[in-house]
């Protein structure tokens, strides 16, 4: 059988896209036996991932590289390879990222209530780019970090997850609460109020407390009753 070494009849072009725009990458090659198709980012073999796509059509040599919605990390050099026992080539293109500002937006769980001494967490998903600074308030005063108030940031591309736990969620804890996120390209704010009641055990523990009080109640009542009956009946007896 002939061997051919992999030559590139089309190889990769150059392109440039906006941030979480989908990029293809498209070459042709000759080669015989089937050549082997590495993709590279940056020097870097690349793997396929659920953003990141490889596909190669033997009967006509082309091979597509798929990036599913691409950013500025995604920039820079992409290189094709093909190799098989007659020998290898590689061809060489360039990826630029452009960046479209996203001002931040999300939003928040509406109004809610809770147990005393049972953990409270707000959760958020926030879409903004670049990434912005998160800042969480409580009745309009900041929130620190604490080991009782715990505040979580993800971030992943343009998507930001923020969330703040309240743990062992006391009554002073009630109130308003509110997160805020600024980039350069705007802000935006969302609020939700949190209610502190007590739990069924307290409440259980309350009762039981109305209960022995009422029960003394009608005790001292009957007391006084039987006081004031048995002062009658000496008066009585006086002035009998």
């Amino acid at each position: 059988m002939t061997t051919n070494r992999p030559t590139f009849i089309q190889p990769i072009s150059s392109c440039s896209i906006c941030n979480g725009e989908t990029v293809r990458f498209q070459a042709r090659v000759s080669a015989r036996p089937r050549p082997e198709i590495l993709w590279f980012h940056n020097q870097q073999l690349m793997l396929p991932s659920k953003d990141v796509v490889f596909h190669f059509d033997e009967s006509t040599g082309t091979a597509i590289l798929i990036i599913v919605d691409a950013f500025s990390e995604h920039a820079g050099q992409y290189s094709c390879q093909a190799r098989n026992s007659a020998g290898d080539a590689t061809c060489t293109a360039t990826l630029t990222v452009t960046s479209e500002g996203k001002a931040p937006f999300f939003f928040l769980g509406i109004q809610f209530s809770v147990s005393v001494g049972e953990p409270v967490v707000f959760q958020c998903k926030l879409n903004a780019y670049p990434s912005p600074k998160v800042t969480w308030f409580h009745n309009n005063k900041q929130i620190p970090q604490s080991l009782r108030k715990i505040i979580k940031n993800k971030n992943c591309m343009d998507m930001h997850d923020s969330s703040l736990e309240v743990k062992d969620v006391l009554e002073e804890d009630s109130g308003s609460y509110k997160i805020f996120a600024i980039n350069s390209e705007g802000s935006a704010e969302s609020t939700a109020s949190l209610l502190v009641i007590q739990g069924s055990e307290q409440n259980a523990k309350y009762l039981e407390f109305l209960r022995k009080s009422k029960c003394t109640r009608e005790h001292i009542e009957h007391m006084m009753q039987k006081k004031r009956d048995d002062r009658v009946k000496v008066d009585l007896r006086s002035i009998c």
